[in-house]
């Protein structure tokens, strides 16, 4: 196989060969041309000369008519090798020729005159030059030019493919030769050019030894980036499978791209491992509030993290996340074209905890017997209700029950036969009063407190609401295995803003309606009149 420097040195070779033939024929054809008109002018002056050489004896012979002379004289000039042909004729007979003469021949005329009178013609002598001998002359001194430039140029062109070879494609072939024993993937193969001289070539190799020191040096940078990455990538690997808390990344679209084994691990439902929906907001409970809030994130200039608690069901389970979202940011000196917005997300189940909160929130606004609002939570509730109801002029009822005889139950059977009352009554107030507007409050000991909103002011359907509460809590309660008790209650009624505009006075006048019926006896319902 013919290697590269050869390839280029017959390349070169021969196009140099071909430029200089190229150049031969061209300076011969200019040679050819000039040379034929210099030869033909030389033979015409020639031939004048000979003309006029013969001219004083071609005048003796015309002017004598002389047929011999003549053609002695036509036939010398015929024997030139440059003339084809000679004529001599004269105003009689005499008409002597020898050699050709055709019409394409260059005639030269000599007229003769009368050698003793002036101006009187005796005679013409015409030669003919021989174009072909010109031509054929021209043409072989040209041939020769043309064979000695050939010759000239195909040594030049030998000698300069050797100098162009032993200057330039040896040492390419050199440096091809040393760039085939390296190894881009190994940089200890990448040594350094040998090359001394200071020509282009020495510069190309100067340059290139620099190119190559730079890349041994990148390729060094590189490999200990290569062997820190894959150890960071190893460490945060184990830190993202081995967290305790579940880990996912989140698209533009909301969908989970990436997630750890804790982060399955919370949402699996009946052992499977696949997790239910990979778009992250279906996973969790108030779905609206999650597209909401990535919005929010992605469109803030400013990273920011945002925490929140997180109701979800997983299969039969209700649990709570402890969520932190983060929008992760792209590093990059260059931004993308069409950058993403990934969001990080981070999550712990703080199911215990919320439970406990929910419980500790519970017990603090609410009963630990009868799980009704307690006073204090009951009366901001009642306050809330009142001014919503004036402001928005709807009635609003409430009424105060007292439990009649039940320090008879507590004396006879025991306080937790009363707390059972209490359960129970509480569980019968809540059956009849379950809107989620309603107000059921312990007011304290055996006094309760129920407050609710109308759209009308109806006396009488506040008395029919009022008596059915007061039929279910005179029914018998079991507070024993084989003990019933009645107890029965006194109910006061009051609604604003004709009873009063501020809760306070409220409760007074329905305290007073219902010890009013304490005093009548006992078992019904009052509304309160100011008389």
């Amino acid at each position: 196989m013919v290697k590269i420097s050869q390839r280029l040195y017959i390349k070169v070779a021969l196009a140099i060969a071909f430029i200089a033939v190229a150049v031969s024929l061209f300076a011969s054809a200019l040679s050819y041309y000039f040379a034929l008109e210099t030869r033909h002018q030389a033979n015409y002056l020639l031939a004048e000369q000979l003309s006029k050489t013969a001219e004083k004896t071609a005048v003796i012979a015309a002017y004598a008519n002389n047929v011999e002379l003549a053609q002695e004289i036509v036939n010398g000039l015929s024997t030139n090798q440059s003339i084809s042909g000679a004529r001599l004729n004269n105003n009689a007979e005499l008409d002597a020729l020898s050699g050709e003469h055709t019409s394409h021949s260059q005639r030269i005329s000599t007229v003769l005159f009368h050698p003793l009178l002036d101006g009187i013609q005796v005679g013409v002598l015409d030669v003919y030059i021989d174009e072909k001998f010109v031509q054929q002359q021209t043409k072989d001194a040209t041939q020769k030019d043309i064979f000695i430039l050939l010759s000239f140029s195909l040594i030049l062109a030998f000698f300069v493919s050797l100098l162009i070879r032993h200057m330039l494609t040896k040492p390419i072939q050199k440096l091809i030769d040393n760039f085939e024993h390296m190894d881009p993937h190994s940089p200890v193969t990448m040594r350094m050019l040998p090359y001394r001289g200071k020509d282009e070539i020495g510069k190309l190799v100067k340059g290139i030894n620099a190119l190559m020191h730079e890349l041994h040096h990148s390729f060094n940078v590189e490999r200990d980036l290569r062997v820190q990455t894959q150890t960071l990538e190893s460490q945060f690997r184990l830190i993202f499978e081995q967290a305790s808390a579940g880990i996912c990344l989140v698209d533009d679209s909301d969908t989970i791209t990436t997630f750890n084994p804790a982060f399955a691990a919370y949402f699996k439902e009946n052992d499977n491992d696949e997790l239910s929906s990979m778009h992250f907001p279906t996973l969790l409970t108030n779905t609206d509030r999650l597209h909401k809030l990535f919005r929010e994130i992605r469109n803030k200039s400013k990273v920011e993290q945002v925490a929140l608690d997180i109701e979800c069901k997983v299969g039969d389970k209700q649990k709570w996340m402890h969520c932190l979202f983060a929008k992760v940011t792209d590093q990059r000196t260059t931004q993308r074209d069409t950058p993403s917005s990934i969001i990080e997300v981070i999550l712990y189940d703080v199911t215990e905890r919320a439970e406990r909160e929910l419980q500790t929130r519970f017990e603090a606004d609410h009963d630990l017997l009868t799980h009704l609002l307690n006073r204090r939570s009951g009366e901001k509730k009642l306050h809330k209700m009142l001014f919503f109801s004036i402001k928005n002029q709807q009635p609003f009822v409430l009424m105060m029950i007292d439990l009649d005889r039940f320090k008879p139950i507590n004396d006879t059977y025991g306080h937790d036969a009363g707390d059972k009352v209490l359960r129970e009554t509480a569980k019968r107030i809540r059956s009849k009063f379950n809107a989620e507007s309603d107000i059921c409050v312990r007011w304290g000991g055996d006094e309760f407190v129920v407050a609710f909103n109308l759209n009308n002011a109806d006396k009488e359907e506040i008395k029919e609401k009022a008596e059915k509460l007061l039929e279910s809590l005179q029914q018998p309660i079991q507070i024993q295995q084989d003990v019933k008790c009645n107890v029965g209650a006194s109910i006061g009624v009051v609604f604003a803003p004709e009873h009063g505009k501020v809760l306070h006075e409220l409760l007074v006048n329905a305290d007073n309606s219902m010890y009013k019926v304490k005093e009548q006896g006992r078992g019904h319902v009052e509304f309160y009149s100011p008389l």
